[in-house]
């Protein structure tokens, strides 16, 4: 898997830490599936604004 290292601020790192406290996985986890879902969600939108257009 590849590796990617980004820059935070602080209230957000403050914000996965406590989340993945919380759900008993690690910041880097929770951050890495919040990107995928977020990946996916644009890859809707964008597939159903290109069907817009061909109709």
């Amino acid at each position: 898997m590849k590796s990617y290292t980004i820059a935070l601020d602080p209230s957000a790192a403050k914000f996965y830490e406590t989340l993945a406290r919380k759900t008993g996985t690690s910041a880097e986890r929770l951050m890495a599936e919040t990107l995928f879902g977020f990946a996916g969600e644009l890859s809707v939108k964008a597939v159903l604004e290109n069907r817009r257009f061909e109709i």
